[in-house]
């Protein structure tokens, strides 16, 4: 037993803590004229940050530019050349796809006509009778 101290003497030890201890703050320095470091460091930091936006968008334009002027000059060739060459080519080609088409509709109608007679003959050796006509 530790000196001091009698026998049937409980010792409580309370440690006390603060629920809120309170904050340390900052010390922001001020600068010559009052305002505090941090804000020039903030303004500085956006000042970068607009110089490169603004070479950026600077970048962007002369690349929209030199688009623009190969429009321009795609419109000017095409405009001076009415691409004659081109549309010889594209007559012969449409006369091809006509030929074609002239074919096909011989086909479709030689084919029609097959199945036709394929239906005539399947009924006559079955002796089914015709249905209606829905064909158009």
């Amino acid at each position: 037993m530790p000196k001091g101290h009698k026998k049937g003497e409980n010792i409580v030890k309370i440690q006390v803590e603060a629920k809120n201890p309170p904050k340390r703050q900052k010390k922001i320095q001020a600068s010559k004229g009052g305002i505090p470091k941090a804000l020039i460091d903030n303004f500085v930091g956006l000042q970068k940050v607009q110089a490169n936006l603004a070479e950026k968008i600077d970048a962007l334009t002369r690349q929209i530019s030199e688009l623009l002027k190969l429009f321009e000059t795609t419109a000017k060739t095409f405009a001076e050349n009415p691409a004659v060459l081109t549309s010889e080519r594209d007559q012969e080609f449409l006369s091809k796809i006509n030929q074609l088409l002239e074919q096909d509709k011989v086909i479709a109608k030689g084919v029609t006509y097959i199945e036709d007679r394929m239906d005539e003959i399947e009924r006559a050796s079955t002796g089914k009778p015709f249905p209606p006509a829905t064909r158009v």
